[in-house]
Formats: C-alpha cells, sequence, structure tokens
C-alpha cells in the first residue's frame, strides 16, 4: 500500500511539473527572430518577472498551425486577417496590437525598370510583371507570403508566366539569397532586410503606402479550448509587452542605428 502511495505521489509531482510549467510558449513569426527582437524581449521579461520565453519561430503560417493544436500559450505573428480568424474559431481570446513595420519591395541596385519612381507598390508591381525579370515569392503561407498574394490581387495580376515566378517555400533570408543571385525581385519585411547581411546587388527599391503597412499582434491562446496553457503568464507577458517596459523595449530596438519597429 505504501509502495502505491509512493507511485501516486511520484505521478502527480510530474503532472503537476508538465501542465504547471515557469515558461510560456510563444509561436512566432520568423521577422521578430531573425532581428534579435524576440529574443531581448524574452531576456528582459525573465529578469523582471522570472517567466522563462521560448520562441518557437516558424513563420505567420505555421505559428498559427500549430496554436491551432495547443501547441503554444501564445501567437505573435503579422497577418490581421488570420489573426482575427483564429479568435473566430475559438482557438484565441483577443487580438492585441503591438508595433508595426513596412513591407519593402527589394531588386537590383540598378533599377533597370525604375521602380522607385512609380507612385505605388501597385504600379511597380505591374511593371514587374510586364517584364523579363523573375519575381522571387516565399511560397510558404508566411504573413510576408500572405501580404505579396494580396498585391498581387490588388494589382488585378492573376496568373504570373511560371518561368518568371520562381516560388522558394523557404524562409526570408534564403529567398532574399536567391534573389540576389538571379537578380530578380521579391517583397520583404523591413525588419528581416535590414538584419539580412548578404544584400550584394539588392536594394530598397520601393516603400511607403498603406498598401506595405506591417502590424503585429499578439494573442493568448484560449485556455477553455486547450486548459493546459499558461494563460494567466501569457496575459502577464501581453501587459508588460504592450504598455511601459516592453513597449519602450521595442521602440528603443535598433539594428546598425535603424529603428526596426515602431509601437505608434
Amino acid at each position: 500500500m505504501k509502495l502505491n502511495n509512493l507511485f501516486l505521489t511520484i505521478f502527480l509531482f510530474f503532472s503537476v511539473s508538465v501542465y504547471s510549467n515557469d515558461y510560456i510558449v510563444i509561436q512566432s513569426t520568423t521577422s521578430i527572430a531573425n532581428t534579435g527582437l524576440l529574443d531581448l524581449l524574452a531576456s528582459e521579461f525573465k529578469s523582471k518577472t522570472g517567466i522563462k520565453v521560448r520562441p518557437i519561430a516558424v513563420g505567420t503560417g505555421n505559428a498559427i498551425a500549430n496554436a491551432k493544436r495547443g501547441d503554444g500559450d501564445l501567437l505573435f505573428v503579422h497577418s490581421k486577417k488570420d489573426e482575427l480568424d483564429f479568435i473566430k474559431d475559438g482557438y484565441g481570446l483577443q487580438r492585441y496590437e503591438v508595433m508595426y513595420n513596412k513591407f519593402i519591395l527589394v531588386g537590383p541596385k540598378s533599377d533597370p525598370l525604375k521602380l522607385s519612381s512609380e507612385d505605388n507598390v501597385l504600379s511597380a508591381l505591374k511593371k514587374i510583371f510586364n517584364s523579363e525579370y523573375k519575381f522571387i515569392s516565399r511560397d510558404d503561407n508566411s504573413g510576408t507570403h500572405k501580404k505579396e498574394q494580396e498585391l498581387w490581387h490588388l494589382a488585378n495580376i492573376k496568373k504570373f508566366n511560371y518561368n518568371k515566378y520562381i516560388k522558394t517555400g523557404t524562409s526570408m533570408a534564403n529567398t532574399l539569397n536567391i534573389a540576389s543571385e538571379l537578380n530578380a525581385y521579391t517583397i520583404s519585411d523591413k525588419g528581416t532586410w535590414l538584419s539580412f547581411r548578404n544584400k550584394n546587388n539588392l536594394k530598397i527599391l520601393f516603400e511607403g503606402g498603406d498598401e506595405l503597412h506591417n502590424p503585429y499582434g499578439i494573442i493568448a491562446v484560449n485556455p477553455e479550448k486547450f486548459p493546459h496553457v499558461e494563460y494567466k503568464k501569457s496575459q502577464m507577458f501581453i501587459e508588460w509587452l504592450i504598455t511601459g517596459e516592453g513597449k519602450d523595449i521595442i521602440d528603443k530596438f535598433k539594428y546598425n542605428g535603424e529603428q526596426l519597429f515602431y509601437t505608434d
């Protein structure tokens, strides 16, 4: 009988250990991680509260899919429509807008199509479509890929020549590398671009305008759907992030002297 009680005690101990963590898991877009911002936020939050933050940076589409399986406590991505659908479908509770930056159109430094003189990004994309130059797409269901698809739709371009439209199915950094090698064009978030070291013959050809606005939101995973999630700790992180100290860290965060994200 005593032996059975011992086994029960050990079982309960490990059960509590598994479901009552001293850390939270964030399913995140890669752009926040690639720039180093997410690691900095995680470190500062741990110093302040003692709670560890474990980021899983896999891109917006995969992050949402993982969170829908309950594989995380928080979702931190940049595709507002999908974030709101995540809440509508019962997987999350409330979306908090954290920060924003811009998407950019990058391509050959020589700017052979004179895209930098265009009035808006849609006319620039039409020029690429009607040229012999290649466009490199992430094609990975990331926030950047979703934005790219939205821009083609707004430009009323439905079908790209297969040989000119190259799908990488991979990260932003790899996609930029391929664009550089092929002297081609692509859409990137500005944060990843600034932290990308292998720019070679690429440069920003167009930025600005409402179409390229890039907001980031954070959502706590619904504890009613997934009882094991660390909801209280998640809310602590959200409050810290969007007010006071976390907000201040984001606004002061720079790469090579340039601010990457903005909260206001």
